[in-house]
């Protein structure tokens, strides 16, 4: 069966994600936003290696769940426990964030996402890529003024950061989306 890993890593994921939801008005079911990050990356982004599908599947199980990497690891093999922990956000701690503003946290968390970005792999940027594409379209209808402009702003960066080369088509969309 072809993407027979990707179909394990989808339920798994739709399993791990039951009870979230996105945000927004009448925010959809998260798994929604996973799958979305696995279709682009196929169906724009023309990628056809499962690890990095499936990856795209599981690129917010770490982040979002009480899911630990070994247990991907143990499911879906080293090669996408990597991805996964490559895609995963680090947080700041409560000490680093004691007494910022709002606005000094979201730049704080900002710089962290940006720096870590520029660490990744060319496979990890590549989903990251999709998974910014994602979000963008959907900041256009759940953020506005301000939080929306920080937003483009941000994605304009990490097209600074990731080269066009890495995926030509995925970067090209997102620039679309912002322009």
């Amino acid at each position: 069966m072809p993407y027979s890993l990707l179909t394990k890593a989808i339920r798994y994921a739709t399993e791990k994600h039951a009870d979230d939801y996105r945000e927004g008005d009448h925010g959809l079911p998260y798994i929604t936003h996973p799958v979305e990050v696995c279709t682009l990356l196929r169906y724009v982004g023309g990628v056809v290696d499962e690890d990095l599908l499936c990856a795209a599947a599981l690129h917010d199980v770490l982040e979002e769940t009480a899911t630990e990497a070994e247990e991907i690891d143990s499911l879906f093999g080293l090669r996408i426990k990597e991805l996964v922990v490559e895609l995963t956000r680090a947080e700041p701690t409560a000490a680093e964030i004691e007494g910022m503003s709002k606005k000094d946290v979201w730049q704080l968390r900002a710089n962290m996402l940006l720096s870590e970005i520029e660490k990744m792999s060319s496979d990890a940027q590549s989903v990251k890529l999709a998974d910014r594409l994602a979000n963008v379209r959907q900041s256009k209808i759940t953020r506005t003024g301000d939080k929306h402009e920080r937003y483009v702003r941000q994605t304009k960066r990490i097209l600074e950061i990731v080269p066009k080369a890495i995926n030509p088509n995925l970067w090209k969309a997102i620039r679309a989306e912002i322009e």
